[in-house]
């Protein structure tokens, strides 16, 4: 390559922050320079690794020499960061969604407007290259007219009580994806939806361990989507497409070769952001992308807690 790999600052070395070290790891185009955790244990575990590691946002602003940040901490904190680093004029990709609600996801995206920073949001799923594939084939017709999407996301087993507190429960940690893939395969909107829990009288109405969402959508198709937080094949994502000229089932991410799929589309991310800093023309979701999913994904929550129907187009 002409140019030196592109230097990232992770922001946050948990769960997701320890997935996307492992999935840059190799890559010839970004590298992580430097990651920020609060967590003395997590830093000293990294240092051993190699890593260099820094406390606070604070001291990564006052070091420089980056190329762009990687939002990795926890949901709730994602605003402030965006605020704080686009007011610091660097790039970022930050993974989803963009804050608990729509309001959170409108106010980041006002900040970014407003520095005039590259930004890009964590929906990897744009990067698989059998879902890139499809896409293809439904904007060129081949499946004639959608009819019906379904998409299915279920993790082996459920998160730490730590984690659902900061997460904005099922339908915003996990639906986001969902939303967000459905808009982006078929190119229509969320209208309306409807949700139910399953668990029964146990289930959190918040936050149950199993959801499914009905929507319809605005070119006429229907779309369901079900989430889940106990399954036996590991985590495991694949959707179905329903037209009147074809049908297609995509079990994309399946069992233990699902692990490389997701570390290579987070690798594919990455390295279309640092082309987009560059100059290229952007690949991934941006902020509209994120209010979309984000206004969903919050309504999709309040029909989990009542059953009812929200309208979501109103919404937008």
């Amino acid at each position: 390559m002409s140019e030196e790999r592109f230097r990232f600052g992770l922001i946050g070395a948990g769960r997701m922050g320890r997935v996307h070290l492992a999935a840059l790891a190799g890559s010839p185009e970004v590298e992580v320079a430097v990651v920020v955790e609060p967590v003395p244990a997590i830093r000293a575990e990294l240092a051993q690794e190699g890593l260099k590691t820094l406390t606070t946002v604070d001291e990564l602003l006052e070091e420089g020499g980056l190329d762009g940040v990687l939002i990795a901490a926890p949901s709730d904190r994602h605003l402030d960061l965006v605020e704080t680093l686009a007011g610091a004029g660097i790039p970022i990709l930050c993974e989803k969604p963009v804050g608990l609600g729509a309001a959170d996801a409108i106010a980041a995206s006002a900040a970014v407007e407003r520095a005039g920073i590259a930004f890009q949001i964590g929906y990897w799923r744009r990067f698989v290259p059998e879902l890139r594939a499809l896409r293809e084939r439904i904007e060129a017709g081949e499946l004639g007219e959608i009819l019906q999407i379904s998409c299915l996301q279920w993790d082996a087993e459920p998160p730490s009580a730590q984690f659902r507190a900061h997460s904005g429960g099922i339908a915003v940690d996990m639906g986001v994806h969902e939303f967000d893939q459905t808009r982006w395969l078929t190119g229509q909107e969320v209208v309306w939806l409807t949700a139910a829990r399953g668990g029964g009288e146990a289930a959190d109405p918040g936050d149950p361990d199993a959801a499914v969402i009905l929507a319809q959508l605005t070119g006429g198709a229907v779309a369901t989507i079900s989430l889940g937080r106990t399954f036996p094949h590991g985590d495991c994502c694949w959707l179905e497409v329903f037209g009147t000229a074809g049908y297609e089932r995509v079990p994309f991410m399946w069992s233990d070769a699902g692990e490389a799929v997701f570390h290579a589309a987070l690798a594919a991310q990455a390295e279309a952001f640092a082309g987009t800093v560059r100059g290229a023309p952007a690949q991934g979701a941006g902020t509209r992308d994120g209010i979309a999913a984000l206004i969903a994904a919050e309504l999709a929550g309040y029909a989990l807690a009542d059953g009812g129907r929200r309208d979501v187009t109103a919404e937008v």
